[in-house]
């Protein structure tokens, strides 16, 4: 869920015959939101959100039972990105605007079924970008919401995700609610060959990447990094210019070292 997977069309043909196969079925589609409306029937008001398929309107009700949405969560939030519905029922009685009434708690709790031998610490699913915070990303992960660090996005610090992507992630261990995940587990880590071949005491060629309060941050190789301690800095060193380096020590994720002349 939350892909960004093309234009979803069905046309007036085919509508009705759709309509009843997927609801029969329980089919799980991708759909795309695009507003909300809020219609008031026998003094009750009832909020919807809706879009359009081509041949037909769409209309998720906003309650949690239709929805899916988690407390604290707005119907708002879920204009951003493709959803996961089933056909709960439709209305073609005007043939001018029919309409197909979504369910998205039933396609979630049907994929969290299909998908709960894969989303155990140390298994591989699938995971969906569906929104950012200062910590991290939010994921769709086989119906679940998963939180994965920016850290835990790539080995280069500087790669950045964003909102729609999809990738395969690990299931990591976390004592917290909800899933914890890592794209960068499954790739390989450029900082193991480098901890192989760069030694304490060489001299390197460093790419400045960051400055920040007299500390200098740069590339060995991309997604190799170094801390640069510019003590002894003989001239202004700027982001983006070549410096060398030579290598003091190393943690578990970047080495570190001096300005060398």
């Amino acid at each position: 869920e939350g892909a960004l997977i093309g234009e979803q069309q069905i046309t007036s043909e085919n509508i009705r015959m759709v309509a009843r196969s997927w609801q029969r079925s329980q089919t799980v589609a991708h759909y795309k939101l695009f507003g909300i409306e809020e219609i008031r029937k026998d003094g009750i008001k009832r909020t919807f959100m809706v879009g359009d398929i081509g041949a037909a309107k769409i209309m998720l009700p906003a309650d949690e039972a239709f929805s899916g949405l988690e407390p604290g969560h707005k119907p708002s939030e879920l204009l951003d990105f493709w959803i996961s519905a089933v056909v709960e029922d439709f209305d073609f009685k005007d043939e001018a605007n029919p309409v197909i009434m979504l369910n998205r708690r039933k396609a979630l709790d049907r994929l969290r079924d299909l998908n709960a031998r894969r989303v155990n610490p140390g298994e591989q699913a699938y995971g969906v970008i569906q929104g950012m915070n200062r910590g991290g990303y939010i994921l769709n992960v086989g119906g679940h919401t998963a939180i994965m660090p920016k850290a835990f996005y790539s080995w280069n610090f500087d790669s950045v995700g964003r909102v729609g992507e999809g990738f395969n992630v690990k299931i990591m261990p976390h004592r917290g609610k909800g899933l914890l995940v890592s794209r960068r587990e499954l790739n390989h880590n450029p900082f193991e060959d480098a901890l192989m071949r760069i030694k304490v005491g060489m001299t390197v060629k460093v790419k400045v990447t960051h400055i920040y309060r007299g500390l200098l941050k740069g590339d060995i190789n991309p997604g190799v990094k170094i801390s640069i301690n510019s003590a002894n800095m003989r001239r202004i060193i700027s982001v983006g210019d070549d410096v060398l380096v030579k290598v003091r020590g190393s943690n578990k994720r970047e080495f570190y070292g001096l300005v060398s002349y």
